[in-house]
């Protein structure tokens, strides 16, 4: 009897293929999900291998990342140094080498720059010098202006006068103002207009820097984006004026 209640048991078993659970049996396990791909990690930015300062009075050299940190020199116009680190505190940091010793500049881009200029300074009485990318050029034209080319076709020109009514205008006759904004050329506010072109993009400034010394300043360019570089240009324009303080 033993062997055929084995039997029965065996034979129903075989019988019921869809309820092997009641026999002491599970279906086969279902496959694990499939665990999500790690996301890969972010490659750290490296740091540029030097910064150049752009303010016309220089930048503070400290002992810290900070506007309060000891203050132990003055880094002029067009220096550039080696950056040995950063810092995202307060606006922005350099940590640098200088001549003999490391120190922070400011990381204000107005003030200082990872990328790559040469300096042109006019002499004369009516001194003035400006920072410009090493890949332009800059010529002396026939009426006396001076102009700096990029090689896309960007054209910065400089004109002088004794005052601003013996500018040349800023755009050729006819010529519709696109709009109207201010900027800061060596602590002098005067307009920056841009004008309405089929070519691309025009601006200009003028204004009275000293008594008996005046400035035009245009940019020509086939994209707006030029707007960038004349930025900088202004920011690093310097005449004779007296000294300021350096940034911070």
């Amino acid at each position: 009897m033993l062997r055929l209640a084995a039997t029965k048991t065996v034979g129903l078993c075989a019988a019921a293929a869809v309820g092997l659970a009641g026999c002491g049996l599970t279906s086969p396990s279902k496959a694990p999900p499939p665990r999500p791909s790690p996301s890969p990690t972010a490659t750290p930015t490296p740091l540029p291998s030097a910064v150049t300062v752009l303010a016309p009075d220089g930048v503070n050299f400290r002992t810290g990342p900070s506007a309060t940190s000891s203050v132990v020199g003055i880094v002029a116009q067009g220096v550039t140094l080696p950056v040995l680190g950063q810092s995202a505190a307060a606006g922005g940091w350099w940590e640098v080498k200088g001549s003999t010793a490391t120190g922070w500049i400011t990381a204000n881009p107005e003030d200082t720059s990872t990328g790559s200029f040469q300096s042109y300074a006019a002499g004369g009485s009516s001194a003035w010098s400006v920072l410009f990318p090493t890949s332009w050029s800059f010529a002396q034209t026939s009426s006396g202006a001076i102009t700096f080319t990029a090689p896309g076709g960007e054209v910065i020109t400089v004109v002088q006068a004794a005052t601003v009514a013996d500018l040349p205008p800023g755009a050729p006759a006819g010529t519709g103002q696109k709009s109207v904004g201010s900027v800061d050329v060596y602590g002098i506010t005067t307009s920056l207009v841009t004008y309405s072109t089929s070519t691309g993009y025009l601006a200009a400034v003028a204004f009275q820097a000293v008594p008996g010394l005046a400035f035009l300043i245009t940019d020509r360019a086939p994209e707006a984006t030029a707007a960038q570089d004349f930025s900088v240009f202004l920011d690093t324009f310097k005449f004779p004026l007296p000294a300021s303080s350096p940034s911070p």
